[in-house]
């Protein structure tokens, strides 16, 4: 593909559709009608080789899409025995995944910005936190339910750490993305249009 952006070997179905203009419904098709070529992830998402999309823009007849650098997935990682209301509305949003079990961090496959982190999760603080620093090294973290952090956790380690009194919420999660948006704004210099 002619964008320098698109060095990354697959794509998801949404990032797809963006780049063709077709809706996520439609791409999810044309991936089980084998129309792309793609497979899917731990968690049940579809990830479409870049090969196969290019190959597919130039059966069409048209020029290779052009994308956007891809937006840092935010991972929420929650105890499983406490599970709010907010956490299937978060579930629906856009780059977005909420985990409850720690093999589902072996799915990710995408550049990780933000771990919300409940501190309520044991497997946490027991198991070495080694195993997710290729995750972890250059993400924000925000530990959620702090009270609950043991001392001895190491995600006390962690190069960018803030802590949070209370629960998740979707207002926890979209002030944080809204501070985060500032933030960029600020340091690139770019005026926010209205």
């Amino acid at each position: 593909m002619k964008n320098s952006n698109i060095n990354q070997a697959y794509f998801s179905t949404s990032q797809a559709a963006k780049m063709l203009g077709l809706s996520v419904g439609t791409i999810q098709r044309m991936v089980e009608n084998g129309i792309f070529k793609a497979y899917v992830t731990q968690g049940g998402h579809r990830r479409i080789l870049s090969s196969s999309l290019t190959q597919y823009c130039k059966q069409q007849g048209f020029s290779s899409p052009q994308t956007a650098p891809e937006k840092p997935l935010i991972c929420i990682l929650h105890d499983s025995t406490h599970l709010p209301p907010a956490l299937g509305q978060l579930g629906q949003w856009d780059h977005v995944k909420v985990i409850t079990h720690p093999l589902d961090l072996m799915g990710i496959d995408q550049h990780v910005g933000t771990f919300f982190i409940d501190a309520r999760i044991p497997w946490l603080h027991d198991a070495p936190i080694h195993l997710q620093d290729s995750l972890m090294q250059n993400a924000h973290i925000v530990v959620y339910n702090s009270a609950h952090l043991p001392s001895g956790s190491p995600l006390h380690l962690a190069k960018k750490i803030n802590l949070f009194d209370g629960d998740i919420s979707t207002d926890l999660v979209y002030g944080y993305l809204l501070g985060s948006a500032h933030e960029s704004d600020t340091a690139t210099h770019r005026p926010t249009s209205q």
